[in-house]
């Protein structure tokens, strides 16, 4: 009876930290033209740090994962950069001119980055199904962005690189998170790299913090992206890591772009198109391919 209640709560702890991570997507689009990206990635840190830490304050089990050595505190230093810093700017940016929708379906596209940095740093092997995997995640990038890139004043080309950027960047974080940071705690290595993140962007953000009037949708979105989208969110993945597996709570990444199009069309009244939905279908099977997620090569094995 214990066990179907696990089972049940570990459903939905996956999807509500889906639904918030594809909310993420609509706060950004809350804050545009409002408040600069820059100080949207600052206020998403430093709440999330806040609210993290609120938290290790009554878990003794968090406050233990963030005594780190010197060393470790400097690979997190890093790891801040590439994995919140960056992104959160980056991608903030890129939401004040794309889709909800497009935003995450580009975002989606990060485990394949991952695999290929893995590949050329990590000397990770792709087996064929994966190298198929790849081939369909570009395939499907470039028929999503077929005839909208273009690099004038106002034009989508710019977002849409920063985009990419982003999921470049988490693929590096992955990667040099596996290479050079076993031992360092997960839990331990978010909240203190939320941490940093904040006192990094602090000078920057205060320059551009908004001076005239911002309305009450724009500040929701900047405290969505903080409390539901950024630390409710980690708080819900490590529990599901915890008590699943690490495969299972990422693979929240294919039921993402699903909630971001359907917050999208709510709130930001953006309706799905079929070369969105299409082309978000073909990265999202290139996605499970690259990362292994599909058994072809087990099945292989099996007939052999």
């Amino acid at each position: 009876m214990h066990n179907n209640r696990v089972k049940i709560k570990n459903i939905i702890d996956f999807i509500l930290l889906s639904a918030l991570w594809g909310g993420s997507y609509v706060f950004m689009k809350f804050t545009a033209g409002y408040i600069e990206p820059i100080v949207v990635a600052e206020s998403r840190m430093l709440i999330a740090a806040v609210c993290l830490g609120f938290i290790s304050l009554f878990n003794r089990h968090w406050w233990q994962h963030m005594k780190m050595t010197w060393p470790q505190y400097q690979k997190t230093f890093v790891i801040s950069i590439f994995n919140s810093v960056l992104p959160f700017i980056l991608f903030t940016y890129a939401m004040q001119s794309l889709n909800a929708g497009i935003g995450a379906i580009l975002n989606a596209t990060s485990p394949i980055w991952t695999a290929i940095i893995a590949a050329f740093w990590l000397k990770d092997r792709l087996s064929p199904s994966r190298l198929l995997g790849l081939f369909l995640g570009f395939l499907g990038i470039v028929l999503l962005v077929w005839g909208k890139v273009d690099f004038s004043v106002g034009g989508l080309g710019l977002p849409f690189l920063a985009s990419i950027g982003v999921t470049i960047s988490y693929g590096f974080a992955t990667n040099y998170m596996k290479k050079y940071c076993d031992g360092i705690h997960p839990i331990g290595m978010t909240l203190v790299s939320m941490i940093m993140g904040s006192f990094i962007l602090a000078i920057p953000a205060y320059q551009y913090f908004p001076t005239g009037l911002v309305p009450n949708i724009a500040w929701i979105g900047m405290v969505g992206l903080g409390v539901g989208s950024t630390a409710i969110a980690y708080f819900l993945f490590y529990r599901l890591i915890e008590q699943t597996s690490p495969s299972i709570a990422i693979s929240t990444t294919f039921l993402v772009p699903v909630f971001s199009i359907l917050w999208g069309d709510i709130f930001l009244h953006e309706e799905p198109t079929l070369r969105m939905i299409l082309c978000g279908g073909v990265i999202l099977l290139g996605t499970a391919l690259a990362v292994g997620i599909l058994p072809i090569k087990r099945v292989r094995r099996a007939s052999a």
